[in-house]
């Protein structure tokens, strides 16, 4: 191979490389803020680098999509398909080979192609060719970057973070427990410590940012098992609306030492931090000063309580004309706490939105006959309506025409499963009421 081809190739890897981790990380802002493409890609002046970079990537998925016309089954759309759905809304490999009929060894597979097109893409749409090769000189790979012009994140800032990017899904807690479990099981053996955890017959499924609360527990399981060496520990939940229970109880052994709870101070403190994040709270024993400790039984050294909302049933109004982003949207809403309502044109919307008055209204803008505009005013003028807030959801940058003319909140289309879940997550935020 001359020169020249093994400096092309090279290039190529070097950006195959970046594009991967930039897809795989679309929605990490701390991923796509070092990542070299913002440079690359010439988004290194914009206002906000991170977003400008995740929308190019976005839009190139889109630009893959192939003509209505296009036969389903050929190349084309798997491509498309595979690209959208593992990056776009960033889904499981299990879960996209199960819809597309693959094994996910033969998805893996597709996902590599995928991403070569994709790679072909971007190379020719933004004349790569020279930039590729005159930073791929000088940049570390992924991973081995200094870091020196850049301040590590807070804890304050990272728990910000994961409040803001982590969307709220419906989440089996009793599976979560058994995951737990599994994740522990060496830390059980070395610890001589028997777990008890009796499942309920009757799944406990609460809407909630599962790895959040997922951290939580395997740190308050961990402190458990700490505090009675060889002894036990005891997992539970309880139901009891309008709330949810876990409980988490250790035992002592009657030959071994409880250890101190204060070393394990930082841990159960982060714990808190994620439960409250989870909008639930941490009863711990023994308690800080002040505070009413739980109930223990005769033996108990260490118990916590974690108190849940139930799930809550939230009514999604979809106005859209596009039959395939009222299927998308349903999907995505799918196993959420979201009861996905839609509609495909303007009377039908405005009238669903008075029969229903659903908790939010996803709005399009651009539809025939009467706009997404005259809908967003005539929603707010009507007293049956005016109080519900509007998500505006469209391929068009009017996001300060949409705020302004009374949108609650603006996402740009393509929209990902992530992104739609955390703008209507955002919208349960207490609002104040309108005087209509």
């Amino acid at each position: 191979m001359t020169t020249q081809g093994m400096r092309a190739r090279s290039d190529n890897a070097w950006f195959a490389r970046h594009l991967r981790v930039a897809l795989t990380s679309l929605y990490d802002p701390s991923v796509l803020r070092d990542s070299p493409l913002v440079e690359l890609l010439g988004l290194e002046q914009r206002d906000n680098p991170v977003s400008a970079l995740r929308r190019a990537l976005i839009d190139a998925i889109e630009s893959l999509r192939p003509l209505a016309s296009t036969p389903q089954g050929t190349r084309t759309w798997r491509i498309y398909q595979v690209l959208r759905r593992r990056y776009t809304e960033q889904l499981p490999q299990n879960k996209v080979a199960s819809d597309l009929g693959l094994s996910v060894r033969q998805l893996q597979r597709e996902e590599k192609r995928a991403r070569e097109v994709l790679a072909d893409y971007l190379w020719t749409a933004y004349s790569l060719e020279v930039r590729v090769h005159d930073l791929a000189s000088t940049s570390s790979p992924p991973g081995d970057r200094d870091g020196s012009h850049v301040r590590p994140p807070t804890r304050a800032q990272e728990l910000e973070w994961l409040r803001s990017s982590v969307p709220a899904q419906e989440t089996d807690v009793g599976e979560m427990i058994q995951e737990i479990l599994e994740t522990i099981a060496p830390l059980v053996e070395s610890s001589q410590v028997s777990v008890e955890y009796a499942a309920q017959e009757t799944p406990l499924r609460l809407s909630l940012q599962a790895p959040l609360l997922r951290q939580a527990l395997l740190n308050l399981v961990s402190t458990a098992i700490h505090c009675a060496p060889r002894g036990r520990t005891r997992i539970q939940t309880q139901v009891s609306p309008p709330q949810a229970y876990i409980h988490v109880r250790a035992i002592a052994h009657p030959d071994a030492a409880p250890a101190q709870l204060r070393e394990c101070v930082e841990s159960l403190t982060m714990a808190e931090q994620l439960i409250q994040l989870s909008r639930g709270t941490l009863e711990i024993v023994p308690a800080k000063d002040g505070e009413i400790p739980l109930p223990m039984a005769e033996g108990e050294v260490f118990a916590a309580q974690v108190t849940l909302p139930l799930t809550e049933q939230v009514t999604v109004l979809v106005i859209d004309d596009n039959a395939d982003t009222l299927q998308l949207f349903q999907r995505y809403l799918s196993g959420s706490r979201y009861r996905f309502v839609g509609a495909q044109d303007a009377q039908r919307g405005l009238a669903l939105a008075e029969e229903l008055a659903p908790q939010v209204v996803v709005l399009d803008v651009m539809m025939p006959g009467r706009d997404g505009w005259t809908i967003l005013g005539q929603l707010r003028e009507h007293p049956k309506t005016c109080d519900i807030p509007v998500v505006v959801c469209t391929i068009l940058p009017h996001r300060e025409l949409a705020l302004a003319l009374g949108a609650a909140a603006f996402i740009r289309k393509p929209v990902s499963r992530a992104g739609l879940l955390l703008a209507l997550d955002r919208r349960l935020d207490p609002l104040p009421r309108r005087s209509c």
